[in-house]
């Protein structure tokens, strides 16, 4: 009997330990990225959305497999991130909580 719960525990390890490795990006880019907006700069918590997105880059990249974005700027910031914080009703989606005076 004991046996038998030792093996059930080591399997569930097993899966576990698998899942999670296979839900890690090869690479998971920093942690903030830094994004400059006209003279501001506003730190994006890349982790967090990474995780929030279930590593899904397509969401916002090009590429499925992620990347640099290269043609950040304002259209792309609102189109990409106004879109998605309205749809999931979470995040900045007025101009004042993103561009504070």
């Amino acid at each position: 009997m004991k046996r038998a719960v030792l093996i059930i525990l080591l399997l569930s390890i097993g899966v576990l330990s698998a899942v999670a490795f296979a839900a890690t990006p090869k690479n998971p880019g920093p942690e903030i990225i830094n994004l400059k907006m006209g003279v501001m700069i506003l730190p994006f918590s890349h982790r967090k959305h990474q995780q929030d997105l279930n590593n899904e880059c397509f969401h916002c990249h090009p590429k499925k497999t992620g990347g640099k974005i290269d043609n950040w700027n304002k259209e792309t910031a609102h189109q990409i991130c106004i879109s998605c914080h309205d749809l999931e009703e979470k995040g900045p989606v007025e101009c004042k909580q993103c561009h504070k005076k």
